[in-house]
């Protein structure tokens, strides 16, 4: 394997980037704690400058972003077979974190080290902090891994930009031979970024896919190399646990560690609280999945017992569905319409344009239509509607105990004659003051008990569409607090990377 593969598109000399003495990069690691990266790593302890490292290692970086929300067992692998063997080599390994919700809190390098002793547990802010406090669930956006995206390859682009400024490196990825999708995502992803900014900001490479070694390959290479097999590397409220492992060893794993399955479970049920919909597997939620196996009543009670000790909060949520842009709205109107209709330049039918023609005396008295779409007044010739924007508010209007709010819940819905609905499939008690409606814009309101923890927030504009597209203004029931303005500390594009001695900040990586 070269050391660094041809560029990926010319560069120009004046913004080309000068290589380490030697003309050699260094190559990072991303350690995710799994089978896939482990394997690597152990690779390239046997046989180093097979893959273009240098004899002793001294080129590797090996780089683990802590989310917070690790499986004991799997840290406990690394710990007690990896470590040492890290440490026998002086092979440096780095540790890095979230030091809060805001990006410009900055990056914590919790560990850099060629002697690790262990793999840190916890950040300040883990991953599990900022989905409690958004009273939300790991979710896709666009395709993208959000949670992965903000705790991992966020601290890690930042912390190798402050390592290495605009010199180039070499990035090794764990994806195996039978994620090559994945894999030719990625490389597409940094071509880009590398292309924004004008320079390789890093070379990336998947030493798995070019062995040829799928899962099973992997995991028996790691079996025989280091004793004892190796368990999935994924947080412990992950949705995508089908596919880091089997139901089966999902829910076994569970078992062993029921805490952290009550507080998977917490966070789930504070999420569907909020949003029906928002369950950790989409239409289904965890809970429904540990209810089907008598094996799991040790988990569900741990969970019942969890809720019972936390404080709870009565929420009033207020939801706003707006309506989306058509294709010929942002064709006419570009990135930009403050009001969208979803009749918008959509093309008009024969029948519409015989029965609302809008025509004007052409150069011979003639008539001829001058303008290709209507005014949408009549029902039946708008288009279909497309679906916008959700708003939401969220807000506290009481605290208490979990049974003291259950009883408020009723009690206020007997006083104030709100109609008490329950949820389709969670079955959560929910006080509707206003049903959303067919169409867009809509809007619903309900109060709603759940854990503690989820913030106060919606958008500054939120109160002026609310009163717009319902007729009300604010609250139904009084808030307990103000809304809290936070400082919008994320808009810099330096990035304080703070190490145990020092603080240095590092721009934003795509800075020119």
């Amino acid at each position: 394997m070269n050391a660094l593969a041809p560029a990926l598109f010319p560069l120009s000399d004046a913004r080309a980037p000068a290589l380490p003495p030697g003309g050699k990069p260094m190559t990072v690691l991303s350690y995710g704690l799994g089978a896939d990266s482990t394997a690597i790593l152990l690779m390239f302890l046997d046989d180093p400058v097979r893959y273009g490292l240098e004899p002793d290692l001294s080129d590797l970086i090996v780089l683990h972003a802590v989310t917070g929300n690790e499986w004991p067992d799997t840290l406990s692998y690394v710990d007690r077979l990896v470590l040492p063997l890290l440490a026998a080599r002086r092979v440096r390994l780095v540790q890095v974190a979230r030091m809060g919700r805001f990006d410009g809190d900055g990056v914590l390098v919790l560990d850099d080290s060629r002697a690790p002793a262990r793999i840190h547990q916890a950040g300040p802010w883990r991953l599990s902090d900022w989905l409690l406090t958004g009273g939300t669930v790991p979710q896709m956006a666009s395709g993208r891994r959000t949670c992965s995206i903000r705790f991992k390859g966020w601290c890690l682009d930042h912390w190798a930009f402050a390592e290495f400024g605009h010199v180039p490196f070499r990035r090794v990825i764990g994806y195996h031979a039978r994620e090559r999708p994945r894999m030719e995502k990625d490389t597409k992803i940094q071509n880009r970024l590398n292309e924004k900014a004008g320079r390789i900001i890093c070379v990336p490479s998947y030493p798995l896919v070019d062995a040829g070694m799928d899962r099973a390959a992997v995991e028996a290479y790691v079996l025989g190399r280091l004793g004892e097999p190796i368990k999935k590397s994924y947080c412990t409220f992950c949705p995508f646990s089908g596919v880091c492992a089997s139901r089966d060893r999902h829910e076994d794993r569970l078992r062993e560690h029921p805490v952290l399955a009550a507080e998977a479970l917490v966070m789930e049920y504070a999420s569907i609280a909020l949003n029906e919909a928002m369950s950790l597997y989409g239409t289904r939620s965890l809970y429904q999945q540990l209810t089907e196996d008598d094996r799991n009543d040790e988990v569900l009670t741990a969970f019942e017992d969890r809720l019972d000790e936390l404080p709870f909060s009565l929420y009033e949520v207020r939801r706003l569905y707006l309506p989306g842009r058509t294709k010929e709205c942002r064709h006419h109107h570009n990135d930009r319409c403050t009001r969208p209709l979803w009749w918008c330049r959509t093309e008009r039918t024969a029948a519409c344009q015989a029965t609302h023609s809008i025509r004007g005396p052409g150069p011979g008295y003639e008539s001829v239509v001058v303008s290709p779409a209507c005014a949408g007044l009549d029902p039946a010739c708008r288009g279909d509607q497309v679906k916008g924007q959700a708003w939401r508010s969220v807000r506290t209007v009481w605290e208490g105990t979990r049974i003291q709010a259950e009883f408020t819940l009723l009690r206020w819905g007997r006083e104030e004659d709100v109609r008490l609905k329950y949820g389709d499939s969670s079955q959560i008690k929910r006080l509707h003051y206003l049903e959303r409606g067919e169409g867009y814009p809509a809007a619903d309101g309900y109060l709603v008990a759940a854990p503690t923890g989820a913030d106060d927030k919606q958008r500054p504009k939120f109160e002026h569409r609310w009163s717009e597209i319902t007729g009300l203004t604010g609250t139904r029931w009084e808030p307990v607090r103000p809304l809290s303005k936070h400082a919008r500390r994320g808009r810099s594009r330096a990035v304080p990377i703070i190490r145990p001695s020092s603080v240095a900040l590092a721009p934003h990586p795509l800075a020119a």
